[in-house]
């Protein structure tokens, strides 16, 4: 059932499935409408293919990629940056009792 669930949402927060709900019925609404008002006039839509519809995403797939891939570096960089370098340990040869031979 899609209205009973375990875990309820907190008072004032938004349900994600009435989000998308919402969504896919503004962007229906928003494509009728379209379709209706564009009729025959909408010469510069026959540029959209499936090739070049294709092509977009994966531009915008490898642009958002590497994006991402900078930020994430950067981020590496700043967390290393931020690190206070310490001195390695003295071994000491006292406290041990030990002597070390060849």
């Amino acid at each position: 059932m899609l209205t009973v669930s375990r875990n309820r949402p907190t008072r004032g927060s938004v349900c994600h499935r009435c989000q998308i709900i919402r969504m896919f019925i503004l962007i229906a609404v928003a494509v009728s409408i379209f379709a209706i008002v564009v009729d025959e006039s909408a010469r510069f839509l026959q540029m959209v293919t499936p090739e070049r519809a294709a092509a977009a995403i994966w531009i915008g797939g490898g642009a958002m990629f590497l994006i991402k891939l900078v930020a994430w570096r950067l981020q590496i960089r700043k967390a290393n940056a931020d690190r206070v370098p310490t001195e390695p340990p003295i071994p000491d040869t006292g406290k041990t009792g030990r002597k070390y031979s060849r």
